[in-house]
């Protein structure tokens, strides 16, 4: 029979960190200005690749790309995090990462970085994460993931802070 770690129980509980985390992103109904320019960006892009072709399976084939690639900003992505690890659903797809498998953690402004590395590497944007933070919910989640992810080396401007 294997006992619950009281003394990361307890300090868990006296730091204020919840069991788990849910949060729903939407960039595209969050940015209304940016989403509007968005739409005009393509269908400029369409008008042009039609004016440019003459040829509607091109405009078609334009359209399919520039929307998969602008996808994370047009379709909702949930997150949760959990003791176990993080799920996150975009689409259908889910994806789930345990706390053993992520070494460091890089925040920026509207989101946060999941590495697999323990220091910066070129592959990070391949087999990391980025998860958008939620309205208000950036630090309990910056909270969350310093109590599961285990640094050695946190970047000298989080250090210093």
């Amino acid at each position: 029979m294997v006992l619950p770690d009281m003394e990361s129980e307890n300090s868990r509980e006296s730091q204020g960190l919840p069991e788990e985390i849910r949060w729903r992103v939407h960039p595209f109904t969050e940015n209304p200005w940016h989403s509007a320019l968005l739409m005009v960006i393509i269908v400029l892009v369409c008008v042009g690749v039609w004016s440019w072709t003459l040829w509607g399976g091109m405009v078609t084939i334009a359209l399919v790309l520039l929307v998969v690639s602008v996808a994370p900003y047009l379709f909702p992505t949930s997150y949760h995090l959990t003791q176990d690890g993080i799920e996150i659903r975009f689409l259908r797809a889910v994806t789930f990462r345990g706390w053993e498998e992520l070494k460091n953690f890089y925040p920026h402004d509207v989101g946060v970085h999941l590495s697999t590395f323990r220091r910066p590497s070129g592959l990070d944007a391949f087999r990391g994460n980025y998860i958008r933070f939620g309205r208000g919910n950036r630090e309990e989640v910056l909270r969350f993931l310093d109590d599961r992810i285990k640094r050695e080396h946190p970047r000298r401007d989080e250090a210093e802070s």
